[in-house]
């Protein structure tokens, strides 16, 4: 295991126990609480397009899917399918900076639906025009909330396996029961001040492990490369 995997490893753990100070406080110091359905202004829904443009679908969008969610994560946006959609699409379905896209329908029997990313600033810049595909759905908090501290409150909720309470089966595809989850689900108010220190925190910790994560694939490249090197003079 190279240097930066266990500085990586080191990292995730100086995060967790943020998050589980941030859990602390959220169920000692916070007065207010509130049903996730509540902080949610705009719901976005997916739109898988074409693969070809048509005269129906002339537009180019990138579509973010399930299997998008951990890359996006680690910053890696190389894989997400260019797709075309229609016009009304492009006028009201476009995700930008901010967002939140949650896995609606996969899983499996020891991962549950409602895996969430991030629409990052770097992601539209990247892609441009974004779109989630039909099994995945987004959508935009009300003033007031960080998207980033709805992002990690989610993800923490996710990690704890509460999703698997609010999930149903058809055609053999576990399906996730937004509604019922965002209905019965709280999140801790906290002032948008607080919400912001919070983020800059666990913003900080990821930045880091991004930051090794290329390191260590650009040392892989390197060893690659120095190996191809040897061998060549040695031939």
């Amino acid at each position: 295991m190279s240097r930066w995997h266990t500085a990586n490893s080191l990292i995730k753990v100086y995060k967790l126990v943020i998050l589980l100070d941030f859990e602390y406080l959220c169920i000692t110091k916070c007065k207010k609480y509130m049903k996730l359905a509540d902080i949610i202004d705009t719901f976005i829904t997916g739109d898988w397009g074409e693969e070809s443009p048509t005269q129906d679908t002339p537009n180019a969008a990138y579509c973010v899917r399930g299997a998008d969610i951990v890359p996006i994560i680690n910053h890696n946006f190389t894989d997400i399918p260019q797709r075309y959609v229609c016009d009304r699409t492009k006028e009201t379905k476009l995700l930008a900076a901010g967002d939140l896209v949650i896995e609606k329908s996969g899983g499996s029997p020891t991962q549950s639906t409602g895996r969430i990313v991030y629409v990052s600033e770097d992601l539209i810049k990247v892609k441009g025009n974004v779109v989630c595909s039909n099994f995945c759905t987004a959508f935009r908090v009300k003033a007031g909330w960080n998207p980033l501290y709805v992002y990690y409150f989610w993800q923490n909720v996710y990690n704890h396996g509460a999703f698997f309470n609010f999930e149903g089966k058809t055609s053999g595809i576990k399906n996730l029961q937004l509604d019922n989850a965002l209905s019965a689900i709280d999140i801790e108010y906290l002032p948008l001040e607080k919400q912001n220190q919070i983020v800059a925190s666990l913003a900080s910790i990821d930045e880091k492990i991004k930051v090794n994560r290329q390191i260590n694939d650009n040392l892989l490249l390197l060893d690659h490369s120095l190996r191809g090197a040897k061998v060549r003079l040695a031939a």
